[in-house]
């Protein structure tokens, strides 16, 4: 019996914060950031409860470009992406396991009904920008959330991605 299998994921929910974006030495942009969700339930005693979790996200190319364009802290978004999971050992040698979103699409929720995914975003929507040509905007977000990464982990990411 052979089944197919899909790693998919799709979240409602609204930015705890701008996103982080970064160029990678390779010149690829990369944005990171935390999507808070809410699920409500009824506890014992039949209270409405509400249960917050909170989602890491990143995003790759064109996609990153238009989240550090675009999305502010609390900007209602729809996630369209993949689930992918990092381990490493810290330095207390203690095994540590991540989960974070690889966003493959993304839709405004609220403010607008415009969708964008990898089909849409061809270089004529967006450029490709140089820290020449960046917005005034983005020029300042970009230094407001600089922070080095550590290189030898996204190299090892980037390999696996499909762009």
């Amino acid at each position: 019996m052979n089944m197919n299998t899909s790693n998919f994921i799709n979240l409602i929910g609204r930015l705890g914060d701008v996103p982080k974006t970064t160029t990678l030495p390779s010149g690829a942009v990369v944005a990171e950031f935390s999507v808070a969700t809410n699920d409500q339930y009824r506890d014992r005693d039949g209270n409405k409860q509400t249960r917050t979790d909170w989602h890491r996200v990143k995003a790759f190319g064109k996609l990153a470009e238009l989240f550090d364009q675009y999305l502010d802290k609390g900007s209602q978004i729809s996630i369209v992406g993949s689930m992918q999971y990092s381990k490493w050992v810290d330095k207390h040698d203690q095994n540590r396991t991540s989960a974070e979103v690889i966003a493959h699409s993304f839709s405004f929720i609220g403010g607008g009904n415009r969708q964008f995914n990898d089909e849409e975003m061809s270089s004529s929507m967006v450029a490709d920008p140089g820290p020449e040509e960046l917005n005034a905007r983005t020029q300042r977000r970009r230094e407001r959330t600089a922070a080095p990464l550590d290189e030898t982990v996204l190299e090892t990411a980037d390999a696996d991605l499909p762009f």
